[in-house]
């Protein structure tokens, strides 16, 4: 029965399962381990509890417990339990037909965030009793970290880091065409032809560096906004680095003078400018039809936001790490890191960022942009940017993750 079980569930031998305990009576979930880590089995767990799995939507289910409702998405490493959106470890999953919760619900979860519930770690016991209060942390609170980016050490100096999965988006594409305008007289720039031929370089700096990449589009394709974020979550990546170029507000004259660069990170628009440029790169949705539209779904929204929040700071870094990078090379000035929220950046559960290289409607940033050498130059400093940015990571947490 059980290597019936595990050879279902792909996973190896089952480890030592963990013990329901409810005054006398006990009952027993098994620990199984996928892809070297622990899950248990939600109809098993339920039904050791008491409660029972409710399945949703676009892979939306609640574990509903005596004394308490869990609220989770198949590949998104969050819980809501009593209205606190909590990390998690490992993100659920499912594999044929079982959803797979990560261990630290029995160890951390529920007995944190339900009522009347404890584990005993040395036993391997999660344990019921009566209680009469229960102390939750206040509802509504999301746990996150601060949003402000530490400060970059220096960095052309890095130790090489563990290969790690960069996922390069490369703007617009397909019917999308992005910005674009003449240059001179016999050449067009198109904003969808600049940002993947940057892209491919980059991907070509990073794994001539030995890091592995994906790109979500490689070809004059249209890749919905709302699915290059997930694009990179199902392929477990650890950064999302999205290249754009920059369009101004203004016409005629004084927008032909606008230039320089920036890098954006998922969070609320501070400025109007920021707002702007969220709006014009959000733009790209009227594309998208069929298959590909993207759908509204609220809870979706919520889980999404709290998955962005955990990689706040990190993001930051990233994107101040990039932008301290590009002043090195590029003739235009900085215009600092920003923060906006945008649509190909919102379903990435990593750090994530998006560059804008440049002004296309500048006819001399125009030029340098669509100039080979130029994008190489622009792909490789980011690629040592990113580089930089994951050394000092490792370096932080001890090693990788």
């Amino acid at each position: 029965m059980i290597a019936a079980l595990c050879l279902a569930l792909q996973v190896a031998v089952p480890a030592k399962p963990v013990i329901v305990k409810n005054g006398s009576v006990q009952k027993t979930v098994a620990v199984v381990i996928a892809e070297g880590k622990s899950f248990v089995r939600a109809d098993a767990l339920a039904l050791a509890m008491g409660g029972s799995v409710s399945v949703g939507a676009n892979g939306h289910f609640a574990l509903v417990l005596p004394n308490a409702r869990i609220e989770l998405m198949e590949g998104a490493p969050f819980a809501r339990a009593d209205s606190v959106v909590v990390p998690l470890a490992v993100a659920p999953k499912r594999t044929g037909d079982f959803l797979l919760l990560p261990l630290q619900l029995i160890t951390d979860v529920i007995p944190r965030y339900g009522g009347g519930y404890f584990y005993d770690e040395e036993a391997g016991e999660l344990r019921t009793f009566e209680t009469i209060v229960k102390h939750p942390a206040p509802s509504g609170r999301v746990i996150r970290p601060a949003a402000t980016p530490s400060s970059p050490t220096s960095k052309r100096t890095y130790a090489r880091p563990t290969r790690r999965l960069v996922v390069v988006d490369a703007g617009h594409g397909g019917p999308d065409r992005g910005m674009s305008g003449p240059i001179g007289q016999d050449t067009w720039f198109v904003e969808k032809e600049v940002t993947l031929a940057v892209a491919r370089k980059l991907a070509d700096a990073l794994r001539s560096e030995g890091m592995e990449v994906l790109m979500t589009r490689t070809s004059d394709t249209l890749i919905a906004l709302g699915d290059r974020g997930p694009i990179a979550n199902r392929n477990h990546g650890d950064l999302f680095v999205s290249i754009h170029v920059n369009a101004p507000g203004a016409r005629g004259a004084a927008g032909a003078r606008e230039r320089g660069f920036e890098t954006y990170f998922l969070a609320e628009a501070k400025t109007e400018e920021a707002r702007r440029v969220e709006l014009m790169e959000n733009q790209a949705v009227r594309f998208e039809t069929g298959a590909n539209a993207q759908k509204g779904d609220p809870l979706s929204y919520i889980i999404t936001d709290m998955a962005q929040n955990e990689h706040l700071r990190e993001s930051s870094d990233l994107a101040q790490t990039i932008q301290d990078g590009l002043k090195e090379i590029h003739p235009g000035p900085s215009r600092g890191v920003q923060q906006a929220n945008f649509a190909v950046l919102r379903g990435s559960f990593m750090p994530a960022v998006l560059v804008e290289i440049g002004f296309g409607s500048n006819p001399s940033e125009a030029a340098y942009l669509h100039d080979s050498a130029n994008q190489t130059s622009i792909a490789r400093n980011i690629a040592s940017s990113l580089l930089t940015y994951l050394s000092r990571y490792e370096a932080r947490v001890g090693g990788t993750n």
